[in-house]
């Protein structure tokens, strides 16, 4: 039987367009929100360690802002290999990033085509009006949604011919085959690499009354499938916590399916009863009436159910992921250097900035360890201990090396101005740290180490007062991370103010005997060079913890301290 050919290179690019302008308009929503969100996605993200409701609707949440589950499955994935979550944790904001995701398909189902150009057009305005930070980003995400309109209904009406073409109605009859649909949707999903333009076509196919609800069923379960390859290839390279994790993608969104496949009609009457119907028209017509909000319904419930259905088990499937794919092996110093940093959070720079911040403090934490562990001993004349601290400055120095790798990735032109200057200054402050490490192991050690050749012993009273310097300086340096891991400038102005106090310490540990102690045979009326060179490397410790805080806290940008001698 003849048909009348189909245009099908003006069809082609047409959806091909249609996709590029939805897609688009998704990434223009998503960068906007991210950027209105800021800073605040962090204490989203802090919500994670109350329970697992908390990791749903944290789930729930970072899937609005960044519209895409897929996104917040990377983040999840990423936040278990740092050990910042449990995969119990893991899986229900996975779990949750799938409802959300239910939500975004609800909006593009609305018909809104004749609002679309209104909508870009209005976001445009509003976009450009940059005096108004909030206002031009929330400008950008109406413009976004406008585009994401234009581009479904581009789709739709590039497909229109297939309206009156037999071999592809055909096709769509046949589509009654739910394996044949799941493939489909699973690998249209994959080449994509995106669920929601999956149910963008399905949606768009459905409102030239293309697609029967039968159909459009088995093509969202393919979706829900295809959705877990982005994740799967993320976590090769990653921690095994990492596999865990997308694997418990896998089993979650496989388990939708089963649970749902033999559920197919039950779901396809509870579809209809909850949306609108158009009885008494056209086949055709009422197709494209009903099955856009159908097919959408059909999203939210199967996902939601799914999640209420599986939520009380988490804890059991994490067990089971775990028991059948073995445990994390223990980490060895160098695995462990900077397991915060991982790429897959650079699609969310906050969280990535957030994640740089804890690093900088767990390299804090090294620096301390060093500088507690190798006073004692210089005052205590041990020098066999200083092998142990300089093979500790050599993992300090990859650390560091680690952050400012991680920070150099991160920074994109495109990244709002602010988190660009958060993530310099944590450089800066990892800079001085580092800084710390170095002045110990290039110059306090040698130092000791030559005036033992030369028998020059520390004095008791020399050693005491050094002690007493040296403990105030590790109690600043240990306020100073603090307030660099909390970003508090209060805490930060403390070790600022600590100033007069660490002079007055320095000055008694070098004027320590102005008046001689004539009892005491060994009284000295200067303290050795030696005394001195280290109360002086002391000062200087406290000179690069004073710049540091700055840094890594808020003061620097404000000026505080500019001015002051270090």
């Amino acid at each position: 039987m003849d048909h009348e050919p189909l245009p099908l290179v003006a069809m082609l690019i047409g959806l091909v367009g249609g996709l590029a302008l939805f897609l688009h308009g998704m990434t223009m929503m998503s960068g906007a929100m991210r950027a209105m969100a800021g800073s605040r996605l962090n204490d989203i993200m802090a919500r994670l360690a109350r329970n697992r409701f908390g990791a749903l609707l944290t789930g729930m949440g970072i899937t609005s802002i960044v519209q895409s589950s897929t996104v917040t499955t990377l983040i999840a994935i990423g936040f278990v290999s740092a050990g910042v979550l449990t995969l119990a944790q893991a899986l229900a904001v996975i779990m949750g990033a799938a409802v959300g995701s239910a939500v975004t398909t609800q909006i593009i189902a609305f018909d809104v085509s004749n609002l679309s150009y209104v909508l870009t057009a209005v976001g445009f305005g509003l976009s450009m009006w940059k005096a108004k930070r909030i206002a031009s980003l929330a400008g950008t995400v109406i413009m976004g949604l406008g585009v994401l309109f234009i581009g479904l209904g581009l789709m739709s009406d590039f497909m229109a011919p297939l309206r009156s073409y037999p071999p592809f109605l055909e096709l769509m009859a046949n589509m009654t085959n739910p394996l044949l649909g799941i493939l489909m949707g699973a690998v249209f999903t994959a080449v994509v690499n995106s669920s929601t333009a999956t149910l963008g076509v399905i949606i768009a196919l459905g409102s030239q009354g293309l697609m029967p609800l039968e159909a459009g069923i088995a093509l969202v379960f393919g979706a829900n499938i295809g959705t877990t390859v982005t994740a799967v290839i993320a976590a090769i390279g990653q921690p095994r916590s990492a596999l865990h994790a997308a694997v418990g993608l896998v089993a979650y969104k496989v388990l939708m399916v089963l649970i749902w496949l033999p559920l197919m009609g039950p779901l396809e009457a509870i579809a209809r009863a909850v949306s609108r119907s158009a009885e008494g028209l056209a086949l055709t017509e009422q197709l494209a009436f009903e099955v856009p909000r159908q097919v959408a319904n059909v999203h939210l419930i199967v996902n939601l159910s799914t999640m209420l259905l599986l939520l009380p088990f988490t804890n059991q499937m994490a067990a089971l992921i775990v028991r059948v794919f073995g445990e994390e092996p223990k980490a060895t110093d160098a695995d462990a250097l900077a397991p915060e940093l991982n790429t897959l959070l650079f699609d969310v720079p906050a969280l990535a900035v957030d994640a740089a911040r804890r690093e900088v403090h767990h390299l804090g934490e090294r620096v301390a360890e060093q500088f507690e562990a190798v006073i004692p001993a210089i005052l205590e004349e041990r020098h066999a201990a200083f092998d142990a601290v300089q093979a500790n400055e050599r993992l300090i120095d990859a650390h560091h090396a680690e952050i400012v790798g991680f920070v150099e990735r991160l920074l994109q032109p495109q990244m709002p101005r602010d988190l660009c200057r958060t993530a310099i200054d944590l450089v800066e402050a990892a800079d001085y740290l580092e800084s710390i490490a170095d002045l110990i192991d290039k110059e306090m050690i040698p130092l000791c180490r030559r005036h033992a050749e030369r028998g020059t012993p520390i004095g008791a009273q020399a050693r005491e007062h050094l002690r007493a310097l040296a403990a105030a300086i590790g109690g600043e340096l240990r306020r100073a991370l603090q307030a660099v891991a909390e970003a508090d400038p209060s805490l930060a102005r403390g070790v600022l103010d600590a100033k007069p106090q660490l002079r007055s310490l320095e000055r008694a540990a070098v004027h320590f005997q102005i008046e001689p102690q004539l009892s005491d045979d060994e009284a000295r009326m200067l303290p050795t060079a030696f005394e001195r060179e280290l109360a002086e490397s002391l000062r200087r410790i406290y000179s690069l913890i004073r710049r540091c805080v700055r840094a890594g806290t808020d003061l620097q940008r404000r000026g505080v301290g500019e001015r002051e001698a270090v």
